[in-house]
């Protein structure tokens, strides 16, 4: 598993904006945010791309999904949206998704947020890429939207340090583990008889 994450991280293509087709809604993944609600450096990135393919008008709305770093502090979500629209994106074109914690919970709490889109464009980093599509379509089908279709769009390859160029490989590790983690939450939940949506954090 570690191999093919560490395959598709480096050799994910660059989307040809060319390719990609109309979307009822693109979705922004949040993907780290610090207590005093400031957002990471690949959060940005992953913000810039998707107002990128609003402009280009692939899709009517951007949903940006996240939640709270610290109880009662400010979503990720709500600060995604503030920081498109500093980038040109309308007011109108923003949907804010803000109790999101983990990628399963992104999925699910979007998707309900946006029940008659049918087709999405999922925007994260390409390491991140195979467990959205698999989380999204885990959700479309728990909240019988099983007709939804995702094309992934990635951000940038892996984080790096800024300073060094050099590739975070621990967050690359990490992501093979959860990739597992993920597939045993999401089966507990499916399989239970009154889930909560607590299990997927």
């Amino acid at each position: 598993m570690t191999a093919a994450m560490l395959a598709w991280t480096f050799l994910w293509p660059k989307s040809d904006m060319a390719d990609l087709k109309q979307a009822d809604a693109i979705v922004c993944l949040g993907g780290g945010m610090s207590s005093n609600g400031t957002l990471g450096a690949p959060v940005l990135t992953r913000i810039e791309r998707c107002v990128q393919l609003y402009e280009a008008g692939l899709a009517p709305v951007i949903l940006f999904t996240g939640g709270t770093a610290t109880p009662h502090g400010v979503t990720a979500g709500g600060q995604m949206g503030r920081y498109a629209v500093g980038l040109g994106l309308p007011v109108s074109a923003v949907i804010e998704e803000g109790r999101a914690q983990s990628t399963l919970q992104n999925a699910l709490f979007s998707l309900a947020l946006i029940p008659e889109a049918r087709r999405l464009i999922v925007v994260t980093e390409a390491f991140h890429l195979p467990r959205s599509w698999a989380s999204f379509h885990w959700a479309s089908w728990e909240q019988d939207q099983s007709d939804v279709s995702v094309a992934l769009v990635k951000s940038e390859d892996v984080r790096r340090d800024p300073l060094t160029g050099a590739v975070n490989w621990n967050i690359l590790f990490r992501e093979s583990f959860a990739i597992w983690f993920n597939a045993a939450r999401a089966s507990v939940y499916s399989l239970a008889l009154k889930p909560s949506v607590d299990w997927l954090h």
